[in-house]
Parts: structure tokens; C-alpha cells; sequence
């Protein structure tokens, strides 16, 4: 059952960290200034007010402590379950272990699943603050 546990721990952390990799790749290209950004590069281009450039390293600064946090709590439910995991030998019968690991999985679960909404929310924040900082550019 733990390397189960692993295995499926170490699946989501390589799939949270790679998508969190695409994300943040995606950020960049858009930032003026780097490789990929400006004319024709999907970037705002290069008449970028330097105003419009600190609000928008501020939104990524923001964004990346909103993750962090997000990853933080993630982990801290990890370590609860793996501490609840220790704690196996003490269950004496097969229906209190079952009850028991149950309830693991189910609060494993529920954290991968705030760990996504959360993700997700941040993301639409992101591209809607974005918009903000391209539209008064443009104005």
C-alpha cells in the first residue's frame, strides 16, 4: 500500500510540477524582454510603458506566491496523511483498517482537488489581470 501511496504521490507532483512549468513558460513569452516576447514573438511588444512592465512582474510575482502557497498546503496535507499512514499498526480489525485507509484517500483526494481548483482560479485570475494591464496599454 505505500508504495502505492509513493508512486501515485510522486505521478502528481511530476504532473503538478510540469503543468506548472507550461504555465509559467507561457507567462514569460508574453513578458517584453524575453526570448520569444515583442514583434511577432506573442509578446505585447517593445512600446511597453514602464508602468505596464512593474504591473505586470508584480501580477507574475503574485502569481508565483499564490502557487507556492497552493504547493505549501498540498504538502502539509501530505505529511498529515503520511503521519495518519504510521499510525496503520495501531487498527486492529481488517473493516477498522478499511475504514481508516478510506479515509485517507478521501482526504488525499479532496487536497488534489483544491490544490486544481485553486490552480485553475489562479490561472483565470491571471488572464484576466492581463487583459487589464493590455487594455490600458493600448489606451
Amino acid at each position: 500500500m505505500y508504495e502505492h501511496l509513493m508512486e501515485t504521490y510522486r505521478k502528481t507532483s511530476e504532473s503538478w510540477m510540469q503543468m506548472q512549468q507550461d504555465m509559467w513558460k507561457s507567462v514569460m513569452q508574453q513578458y517584453p524582454g524575453t526570448p520569444g516576447a515583442g514583434a511577432g514573438g506573442g509578446g505585447f511588444g517593445t512600446d511597453l510603458s514602464r508602468g505596464v512592465q512593474k504591473r505586470w512582474l508584480e501580477l507574475a510575482i503574485e502569481m508565483m506566491n499564490h502557487q507556492r502557497e497552493s504547493l505549501d498546503a498540498l504538502y502539509r496535507s501530505f505529511i498529515q496523511l503520511v503521519e495518519q499512514t504510521s499510525r496503520m499498526g495501531d487498527v486492529k480489525s481488517p473493516d477498522d483498517q478499511r475504514k481508516v485507509v478510506e479515509d485517507m484517500w478521501r482526504k488525499w483526494f479532496e487536497g488534489i482537488k483544491t490544490q486544481s481548483e485553486t490552480q485553475l482560479r489562479d490561472v483565470q485570475s491571471w488572464a484576466d489581470k492581463s487583459i487589464e494591464i493590455v487594455q490600458s496599454a493600448q489606451a
